[in-house]
């Protein structure tokens, strides 16, 4: 009788690790979603020839447009907004000397604050 037993066992164990790992890898082409939602609290904007005023406090703004046909947006710059040169960080005071050049801005979407400016 024991035998049967421990014999059933593990049977059913068996049979529920191989179902469970029928549920963890869906077939390919499957799609499942979760219940769970991305929030978007940041934005990019890529900018050809970036339009910058800042004063001497590093308060300022900077107007831009995150398409060709789109209207233009103003963000704001703050004293917290870093900035980057290759990927080192740089005194925000450089951004006065980078008018006109190549940039990407990365803002708040509530707040329109920079966080980032990347040259």
């Amino acid at each position: 009788m024991k035998n049967k037993i421990q014999v059933f066992f593990t049977l059913i164990s068996l049979l529920i690790t191989t179902q469970a790992t029928a549920f963890s890898n869906p077939p390919d082409g499957t799609t499942y979603k979760s219940g769970q939602e991305i929030l978007r609290t940041h934005n990019t904007i890529k900018s050809v020839s970036l339009r910058i005023s800042l004063d001497d406090s590093l308060h300022g703004f900077i107007d831009s447009k995150l398409c060709s046909f789109c209207k233009t947006i103003r963000i704001n710059i703050t004293p917290e907004t870093i900035a980057y040169d290759n990927n080192i960080k740089v005194p925000l005071q450089q951004a006065k000397r980078r008018i006109g050049q190549y940039a990407t801005v990365i803002y708040d979407l509530k707040t329109r604050n920079i966080s980032a400016i990347h040259w």
